[in-house]
């Protein structure tokens, strides 16, 4: 009889730890950190997926591709670019924070989290993400059609001041870089006409025909275009000479106020889903790190003529898209061209 007593109480603090495991151990008990602890140890032990928020084929897409099987073969694991395009980069954002925070959906992001909650494209935004790395900026540039009365950039801002609203200007869509270019100007007093084209191609094909005067465009897709004569190089968005662009000037020479704007960069990131574990970060940063180093990367980045920007500090990126986010959420939302006001998301205005 005592040994079946004593059974049933073994059986019973049994029970009892058993039950105790599974129950909710109330607000005092220390939830792990996104429940990731464990594939960190041996991060990485599966493939990753490189999401690229745009079409196969874009900029941004041929960046992607370049980079992934480098990345790859520093990271020890397959890397497969998945293209989830829509929304002005939106959808692709949605879907790499729609997944865990576990290192495994990396974000090769464009600039546009900057603007997508004034623009009403998504609540999202760059807050929403730690960043690993800054890749490259494609250099923008100042282009009107090879027969243009417009000789100099100086020629061109003569004319926007004494006629304003009547110089033509084409840009991609609203939002997009050529558009908050444009909205700089206006910005510091030039007064343009500027026409959306709902694309970078039928935005170019506008300018190099004459429909319109002028275009900002990436030196990467306006580069052959140049080089046949069918557009010319007026100046550089930026303040400083371009070293594919000889004799060209910076926009500054004829428009120092715009100086407290700059560097205002359109640049691709690397980016995770917030909360991310530190030592999967660490490992994926150390991984691009190396590609970036890689002799194959760097020719890719000399002969595209991309400025390299892999130098930042994840704390420094952060500030970059804060500031960036600042300036251009309020030249949107100044122009009419935002949906919200920067202030219902604590954005605050951009101070020099």
């Amino acid at each position: 009889m005592k040994k079946i007593i004593a059974l049933i109480m073994v059986l019973s603090i049994v029970l009892v730890s058993l039950v105790g495991c599974t129950q909710d151990t109330g607000p005092e008990a220390e939830e792990p950190q996104n429940g990731n602890e464990s594939v960190s140890e041996d991060f990485p032990n599966n493939k990753i997926n490189l999401i690229v928020p745009w079409s196969a084929g874009g900029i941004t897409d041929r960046v992607a591709r370049v980079f992934a099987p480098l990345f790859e073969e520093h990271l020890g694991q397959a890397v497969t670019v998945v293209n989830k395009e829509g929304a002005s980069g939106a959808i692709g954002t949605e879907f790499a924070y729609g997944q865990p925070a576990d290192g495994y959906n990396v974000l090769f992001s464009a600039e546009t989290p900057g603007v997508f909650q004034v623009m009403g494209t998504s609540d999202l935004s760059f807050k929403d993400f730690d960043a690993l790395k800054m890749v490259i900026q494609d250099t923008k540039v100042i282009v009107v059609p090879k027969d243009s009365k417009y000789e100099t950039f100086e020629d061109l801002i003569k004319n926007i001041k004494a006629n304003p609203g009547k110089v033509k200007m084409s840009y991609s869509g609203p939002g997009a870089s050529g558009h908050l270019q444009g909205l700089l100007f206006e910005e510091v007093g030039l007064d343009i006409s500027m026409t959306p084209y709902g694309g970078g191609s039928p935005a170019m094909t506008a300018t190099i025909s004459g429909e319109v005067d002028f275009t900002f465009g990436n030196y990467g897709t306006v580069k052959d275009y140049l080089e046949v004569g069918d557009l010319r190089a007026l100046a550089v968005f930026g303040d400083e000479e371009y070293h594919a662009l000889p004799g060209v000037p910076p926009m500054t020479k004829e428009l120092p106020e715009t100086e407290k704007y700059l560097p205002l960069y359109f640049p691709n990131t690397l980016l995770v889903k917030e909360e991310t574990p530190e030592d999967v970060k660490e490992v994926l940063i150390e991984a691009a790190t190396k590609a970036f180093e890689d002799p194959e990367w760097e020719k890719f980045v000399e002969e595209q003529s991309y400025t390299a920007l892999d130098h930042f500090e994840p704390e420094e990126i952060d500030e970059y898209w804060n500031r960036f986010t600042s300036i251009t959420s309020y030249l949107l939302y100044d122009a009419g061209a935002a949906e919200n006001d920067p202030e219902e998301f604590g954005i605050e205005r951009f101070e020099e």
